[in-house]
């Protein structure tokens, strides 16, 4: 192990360079990005925690939304691709029992003193409850862990459906596996995550957004038994043909706040599951769904039934994205995803906040995309929990930059960002 002052030379010096690239690309461009944004955090490590320290530094990338949108929590399909923006951590092991985090962007210093495992009054919704309950979900596997010191600094946007969230669990959870030698793979890695988020942080979020920055490329999961879902990586790879270019749109408007209205989603969806005698939409039947609709309307109201025809089609929609892609039938796969925005919109009902008509970033943002795009062989559509974030598209290289303008016209300068998938899933870079 290299100190971090060892460390942030020889990545300055671009004797580095091999490792960077094998995460971000090779261009001149990009490995001075990242030569300077590693040589940051390797600067603010030491700012905080003191110059002479034993490093390692760890990278857990975002995800983009592929298909599936609000499946994998009633046990149906997902598809999502892992990206290159990332969260980068500078992690050095202690000897105390306490976790300190330090993040950009935030100016507390998390402190979790591993004594206390329970969730903790005022902690729920904020980093330091993630922290707690990864720390948590390692101890009771039997594990011995103990204390560690990290800075992070994260590209991906907060708030967007590109999940910065489970880029930060991720990147907790690889550092405790690695620094404390527990050998678990990624996709119990990624259940650790998905179990702080549901009882420590308060969002009952499915599995696919951990799953997908834990393992990397372009994920299709089975969720029937979400206890262990059937997961196939299809190699990022040539997923994506020449002259088409993935763009992600941030409407600047966070969905941090809207936990209640994703909550809505699960409940809802449930509730039809529950009168039709089973816990999730996953263990009923379409066709008793389909012949027993008025009773679901009038016990579960309009709304919860929609939601439940765009689980239905949505999860058969995600399959036949999965089977498109591994065919190399990119023509067919686009048209499944324009198709699934518009589920998103119409039926799922996840693109804007009903309490909050006049506020629908996301929906501008789509007709704008439509406008541009359509006829073109490209897609867009809404990507994440929804009512906020980001949206997707898929746009001939002809028209990124016309797209881009007139996305940025709206949201602001560099609102449009053109992704790269990523092959790697959370990992010691450093």
């Amino acid at each position: 192990m290299a100190t971090s002052r060892q460390l942030r030379d020889e990545i300055a010096a671009g004797r580095r360079d091999a490792a960077l690239a094998a995460l971000y690309g090779g261009s001149k461009s990009v490995l001075d990005r990242q030569r300077s944004r590693y040589c940051a955090a390797l600067d603010q490590f030491e700012l905080y925690y003191g110059p002479g320290r034993q490093v390692r530094v760890y990278s857990a990338p975002g995800r983009t939304e592929l298909g599936g949108n609000h499946t994998d929590h009633q046990h149906g399909y997902g598809l999502a691709g892992a990206v290159t923006l990332d969260l980068v951590a500078v992690a050095s092991r202690n000897e105390d029992g306490f976790i300190r985090v330090k993040s950009r962007g935030f100016n507390k210093l998390d402190v979790i003193d591993l004594t206390e495992a329970e969730p903790q009054q005022g902690e729920s919704t904020h980093s330091a409850s993630l922290i707690r309950g990864i720390a948590d979900g390692f101890c009771t596997k039997g594990f011995g862990i103990g204390g560690f010191d990290a800075y992070t600094a994260s590209d991906v946007l907060r708030g967007s459906g590109l999940s910065s969230s489970a880029a930060f669990e991720m990147g907790m959870a690889v550092i405790l596996n690695t620094e404390y030698g527990c050998g678990l793979d990624a996709p119990a890695l990624a259940r650790i995550c998905q179990f702080a988020e549901n009882a420590y942080f308060g969002k009952p979020s499915g599995l696919l957004d951990q799953l997908t920055s834990a393992v990397g490329g372009v994920l299709f999961a089975d969720f029937a038994d979400p206890a262990a879902p059937k997961i196939e990586k299809i190699h990022a790879d040539g997923v994506l043909p020449e002259g088409m270019t993935l763009c992600v749109t941030d409407t600047r408007a966070s969905h941090s706040e809207l936990t209640g209205e994703f909550a809505a989603i699960r409940k809802e969806m449930e509730a039809v599951a529950a009168c039709l005698g089973g816990k999730v939409l996953g263990e009923v039947s379409e066709a008793r769904f389909w012949r027993e609709l008025p009773r679901l309307r009038e016990r579960c109201g309009d709304r919860a039934v929609l939601r439940a025809i765009h689980y239905f089609e949505e999860n058969a929609r995600t399959l036949a994205q999965r089977e498109a892609l591994t065919a190399g039938d990119f023509a067919a796969f686009v048209r499944l995803v324009e198709a699934s925005g518009h589920s998103s919109f119409e039926l799922c009902q996840n693109v804007y906040c009903a309490a909050s008509p006049q506020c629908q970033g996301l929906s501008a943002a789509l007709a704008l995309s439509q406008s541009i795009l359509a006829g073109s062989g490209g897609a867009w559509r809404m990507q994440g929990g929804g009512f906020a974030g980001t949206i997707q598209a898929f746009v001939p290289d002809a028209l990124v930059e016309r797209y881009c303008a007139a996305m940025e016209s709206i949201f602001g300068p560099g609102c449009c960002y053109l992704l790269c998938l990523r092959e790697q899933g959370a990992m010691q870079v450093l």
